[in-house]
């Protein structure tokens, strides 16, 4: 299990890497986990929606594609942003996560 408000910050993660649909982002988050993860369709879709509303993505291709053409994105420098914060942000949690363990030994 997850924890909550992991999913943005991770889809995030994986356009930081190359641009990418909706489908391919859910099978990269169940790959990555090695099947700990399943995010759907009902998560990362409004996921997707929400960041390229606020301008962390945007759709890695301009002008007219065919209908059957999947929506890829692609991080954009606010995004980049985030990442970076991010990175901070996860040194501290993982060095708070390590001293919790602490108090089992």
């Amino acid at each position: 299990m997850m924890p909550q408000g992991m999913l943005k910050p991770y889809i995030l993660f994986l356009v930081s890497k190359r641009p990418m649909h909706g489908f391919e982002m859910i099978e990269e988050i169940e790959d990555r986990s090695h099947g700990i993860w399943k995010s759907g369709p009902a998560a990362v879709y409004p996921s997707i929606e929400w960041l390229n509303k606020e301008g962390y993505i945007e759709p890695a291709w301009r002008g007219r594609k065919s209908e059957k053409a999947r929506r890829q994105y692609r991080i954009t420098r606010k995004g980049l942003d985030v990442i970076r914060n991010y990175r901070e942000f996860e040194k501290e949690w993982f060095g708070n996560l390590k001293k919790l363990t602490d108090l089992f030994k």
